[in-house]
């Protein structure tokens, strides 16, 4: 596309990026991309993020788009979202021209399109369809932009269009939250007590990243120092955090890690870390998902080792009393458990009766879904029986219980309930094999009840064998 040479797209559905992207597009530079649709197709386009240079008249970078069925032409720059763009035609072109003078300091632009006919009858599940019979992605509606064409994809929209959100942003990097602006940002740049958004969004809400303090409040929240940036030229780092929250009930504590390669947090019962009241140590291996600890009474002990030049960026927790949810957190119902709107339909139960993956969209009713967003879904029959149904087993992950004739491991995994006491560990922590009332394993007693069986056999044949000779040795002699 910056070559010299067009770059052509018929997807139906696609995703086009400034050069670089993520990063900063350089500057003396010209791109162009050409959409091609069917015969009476109509091509909407929709931007995800946008920060060019701006400059009067867009005269020093620019993005243009055509043809256009305004007698305007489609040109923009600066760092607002622009507005959708709807073809007039089955194709639209698409140039982007960066200035030899340009800073380089701007980040570029990600756009989707989609291509279809109006007046269709249906959509597909992921699509919106429009009042004209068009068909959109689903994610458009509601974004403050009309990309229907009739703006029916804005109307009856039971919350107020919001910005749009993080993850719109790429892996280590967020958004600023000025407008419509999707400038993006490196994580380290965020709470450093420099104002590096236009409007100083990178320094709100920034978690208390002390090395260590003592909480009281019945809630909160707390980070290790590094949660945003690494010093790899510091020592070793050993914080500790006391939680005392003045109340009898149970603390829940919930850790969201990005822990390196030889770091841990060690989670203790009470105040203290006495080795006798560990509960948990976590390590790198625990990053994938949040994981939680519950302490026995309101008190409870953090310690976080982080080492020398590690590539680590330490943990966020929260805790609260058990009973109690957070103002952005949900009831899961007849438990004492809470969950977030991030954790809704995440394919992992947070629940113990699974209400935080009901009602999702991608499944039936009475359907929960597989995790990883690949759309599969499985009834509550084919969760915790020790056979995969999802790709990744996560139908088998985080049991609370288990179905009929499955044991539950103190990992919350389920086994076969045959495996119990077999003489061999089937659960991780071993707890197949322990209080169990057989002394001799099933297994060697099968392998004795087969050994004699054969035995016994042989003896027959053997028998049998004697039995021939002396008859023809009896024959001999008559």
């Amino acid at each position: 596309a910056c070559s010299g040479e067009l770059e052509q797209h018929t997807e139906r559905r696609g995703v086009i990026y400034s050069p670089s992207w993520p990063s900063n597009y350089p500057p003396a530079i010209n791109c162009s991309w050409y959409i091609q649709g069917d015969h009476g197709d109509m091509i909407t386009i929709s931007f995800k993020n946008f920060d060019l240079e701006d400059s009067q008249k867009c005269a020093v970078d620019w993005l243009m788009i055509g043809p256009s069925s305004k007698r305007e032409e489609y040109k923009v720059c600066g760092s607002s979202i622009p507005p959708s763009f709807i073809s007039a035609r089955d194709h639209v072109w698409i140039f982007f021209h960066s200035d030899a003078s340009s800073s380089g300091q701007a980040q570029g632009f990600r756009l989707s399109y989609i291509r279809g006919k109006i007046g269709q009858s249906a959509c597909q599940s992921d699509e919106f369809h429009c009042a004209n019979g068009k068909c959109i992605p689903s994610t458009w509606k509601c974004n403050s932009m009309d990309e229907c064409g009739d703006n029916s994809d804005e109307k009856n929209c039971t919350v107020p269009p919001t910005d749009p959100p993080s993850s719109m942003c790429p892996s280590g990097m967020f958004q600023c939250s000025t407008g419509h602006s999707t400038k993006c940002l490196l994580n380290e740049l965020r709470c450093n007590s420099v104002k590096d958004c236009g409007d100083g969004s990178d320094e709100d809400n920034c978690p208390d990243l002390s090395c260590g303090k003592r909480l009281g409040n019945f809630y909160g929240s707390f980070a290790s120092p590094d949660l945003f940036r690494a010093d790899h030229s510091r020592s070793d780092l050993r914080c500790t955090w006391y939680v005392d929250t003045q109340d009898n009930r149970h603390v829940l504590l919930q850790l969201d890690l990005q822990l390196g390669y030889n770091d841990y947090v060690k989670v203790y019962d009470g105040i203290g870390e006495r080795g006798d009241k560990l509960m948990q140590t976590f390590s790198h291996h625990n990053n994938r998902h949040s994981v939680s600890v519950e302490s026995s009474k309101g008190q409870l002990t953090v310690s976080y080792h982080a080492r020398s030049k590690s590539t680590g960026h330490g943990f966020n927790a929260t805790y609260q009393v058990k009973g109690y949810c957070l103002p952005w957190e949900h009831p899961c119902g007849s438990d004492e458990e809470c969950f977030t709107d991030k954790q809704h339909c995440d394919g992992w139960w947070h629940c113990p009766n699974g209400k935080d993956e009901e009602n999702c969209p991608a499944c039936q009713k009475n359907e929960y879904p597989c995790e990883g967003n690949s759309g599969l879904c499985y009834s509550i029959l084919d969760r915790c029986n020790n056979q995969k149904n999802c790709p990744d087993g996560s139908d088998e992950k985080n049991c609370f219980t288990c179905q009929p004739g499955n044991f539950h491991c103190g990992t919350n995994l389920c086994i076969f309930e045959t495996w119990r006491c077999d003489g061999q560990e089937d659960c991780q922590d071993g707890s197949d094999e322990r209080n169990c009332l057989v002394i001799v394993p099933r297994k060697v007693i099968t392998a004795a009840l087969i050994g004699s069986l054969v035995c016994g056999l042989l003896l027959v044949i053997a028998l049998g064998c004697a039995f021939k000779l002396y008859s023809l040795r009896t024959r001999e002699y008559r």
